[in-house]
């Protein structure tokens, strides 16, 4: 940058104007008078229209006069012709040169008419120049003051020769106070000290400065044209504003990831809505997607928390109606007073308190859809009734109306009862069974499908981290096998409840067996496993001795400590050893206050 703005300078930015001038015709008498008047060294000879001729320098004179030349001769007999010059829109450093291979001192200047404008000496070459790198030296500070990154420069002693404002602004140190004193005495570590030391550039360096404070750097030595080092100059600039920018852009992209992994695309509906990796599902959801494509009624069985309603909706996203409303019935939930206004509507004045303009029920508003009747055999055999009569007739009345609404809607029902138990005990009744009763599938509850389960709380863990905008770094396995050795009674909707609970309440980014100590459903998972596998040997034995309780859990104490000591913590080998379920063996370790 520097030989580029030197380059640039004119002669014009460096001559002298100061200069003498005198007519050919001039006696030398009379151009000796004129010199000594006014102080020249030499002077410009021109003609009558101030075209250049020659030039007389004050002891190119005096040799002539002393050699006898007569003083009224005109100047122009003795003037030296063969003068070499310049223009003023010349660059100095070529002038310069000029004057360097010639051995001369001055230099005529010209211009492009060839007018004598002034003249360059040695001396104004070296005034142009060192008055340009003045002013770009005073440029070059100011934008080095004035940028927005801090810009520190230090010598290969590690002395600090500047600090511009923005550092005393990021660093916490005024200029007067850090300059000319050893960076190491303020940063020790500071990367300018590691390029003294290995010579290296850093670039892009991210450092905390101070807590919440980011800044990015970049450190190289600098580097004379000759191959000198003579220092390092660095320059940090505070991207505070943007990593936290990032960071919530960071965790914007995990939500909308975790919303397209929930949303998904039509054609893949059936995988993402019900996740699945055991056969017996999968195939279940093959049969699920291949009723899909009819109208034929559908009946879902499974126990309470498997995913109905999920199984429900790949029928519904599989069939010709997917692109009609989804509308979704809590039988069990309907006041039996309700049940027809909330089914099949009621019209303006039917009833008091209703919508005056009335209202529409639930099929009408599923026409050319799916209704979804979940919990059908919660029922009342009267509302089944109606139910009933819908379904066979395809047409409704409104509470109050005296027109028939046609009915055009596919009909899913589900339930966690067995319906033909319920037939048989005269609940459920028998034509309404066998009009649901088209197409069953029977969803597996959690316990018999558990290869599910890391799946499944990776994606419940996608979506409670969009919900709740936490980030989840990932599960213990040890976690994974508490899981895989409880039964869930709950199935699907408790291991998602869980971990929501567990998410909520823990403080870190890892789910780990503390993690769910920490939210109470620890004691849950190990106590439930270990009823299951026959470990609670106090079952049916009543010890009146005290002591003789402290005795057994004493070398029971003993026993497990010995059995992590030889497996060295490894819980999983440990557990082999004991031969219990690891989940024993962790309510063991918490219960007996055994440090893991």
């Amino acid at each position: 940058m520097p030989d580029i703005m030197i380059n640039e300078i004119k002669v014009a930015e460096a001559m002298s104007r100061d200069f003498g001038c005198v007519n050919q015709h001039t006696p030398i008498e009379q151009v000796i008078e004129l010199m000594l008047q006014n102080h020249w060294d030499e002077v410009m000879v021109v003609n009558a229209n101030g075209d250049f001729l020659g030039l007389v320098t004050k002891e190119h004179l005096v040799r002539k006069v002393s050699s006898g030349v007569s003083q009224e001769k005109p100047i122009i007999e003795i003037c030296r012709r063969d003068v070499i010059y310049t223009h003023d829109q010349e660059a100095l450093v070529e002038a310069r040169d000029i004057m360097r291979r010639h051995k001369i001192g001055r230099l005529p200047v010209l211009d492009s008419s060839g007018q004598v404008i002034g003249i360059l000496t040695a001396r104004d070459v070296c005034n142009g120049f060192s008055s340009k790198l003045e002013m770009l030296g005073e440029h070059m500070y100011a934008v080095m003051e004035n940028i927005a990154e801090a810009i520190q420069v230090i010598d290969c002693d590690g002395t600090v020769n500047f600090w511009n404002n923005s550092a005393e602004r990021l660093f916490g140190i005024k200029a007067k106070d850090i300059i000319g004193k050893n960076l190491a005495e303020f940063f020790p570590d500071d990367i300018m000290l590691k390029v003294i030391e290995t010579l290296e550039s850093y670039s892009n360096v991210l450092c905390e400065l101070q807590e919440g404070v980011f800044a990015v750097r970049n450190a190289v030595p600098v580097i004379t044209p000759s191959g000198d080092i003579i220092g390092v100059v660095c320059t940090t600039l505070d991207v505070s504003h943007e990593k936290a920018l990032m960071e919530k852009l960071d965790q914007a992209n995990t939500r909308v990831k975790a919303l397209e992994r929930r949303i998904g695309c039509k054609e893949d509906a059936g995988e993402l809505l019900f996740y699945t990796v055991n056969l017996e599902t999968k195939r279940i959801l093959v049969q699920a997607r291949r009723v899909g494509r009819t109208d034929a009624t559908v009946l879902i069985q499974g126990e309470s928390g498997t995913g109905k309603e999920l199984m429900a909706n790949v029928v519904y996203r599989n069939s010709k109606r997917s692109q009609g409303p989804f509308i979704a019935v809590n039988c069990s939930a309907i006041p039996e007073t309700l049940f027809e206004s909330e089914m099949f509507g009621y019209e303006s004045g039917a009833f008091t308190g209703g919508n005056r303009s009335g209202k529409p029920g639930k099929f009408e508003v599923a026409s050319g859809g799916t209704l979804f009747l979940d919990e059908i055999g919660e029922l009342p055999l009267e509302m089944q009734a109606k139910l009933l009569r819908v379904i066979q007739e395809r047409k409704f009345y409104r509470v109050g109306g005296t027109t028939p609404i046609e009915v055009n809607v596919r009909l899913i029902a589900a339930t966690n009862q067995d319906l033909s138990r319920l037939v048989k005990e005269n609940k459920f009744r028998e034509d309404l069974y066998y009009r649901l009763n088209v197409v069953t599938l029977e969803i597996p509850p959690l316990r018999q499908r558990k290869e599910d389960i890391p799946g499944l709380v990776n994606r419940f863990i996608s979506e409670i981290e969009c919900l709740y905008e936490r980030r989840i770094k990932g599960v213990d396995q040890e976690v994974l096998d508490l899981f895989a050795e409880y039964d869930w009674p709950g199935n699907v909707r408790q291991l998602r409840n869980l971990l929501e609970s567990v998410i909520i309440l823990m403080e870190d980014d890892y789910i780990s067996v503390g993690s769910l100590s920490e939210a109470g459903v620890l004691e849950v998972l190990v106590s439930d496993t270990k009823s299951a596998s026959g470990d609670d040997s106090s079952e049916g034995l009543v010890l009146a001795d005290k002591n003789l309780d402290d005795l057994i859990n004493k070398q029971e104490r003993e026993v497990i400590i010995k059995a992590l000591e030889d497996c060295r913590y490894n819980k999983v080998k440990a557990a082999k050893m004991l031969g219990i379920p690891r989940s024993t063996l962790y309510y063991k370790i918490k219960s007996l206050g055994i440090s893991s």
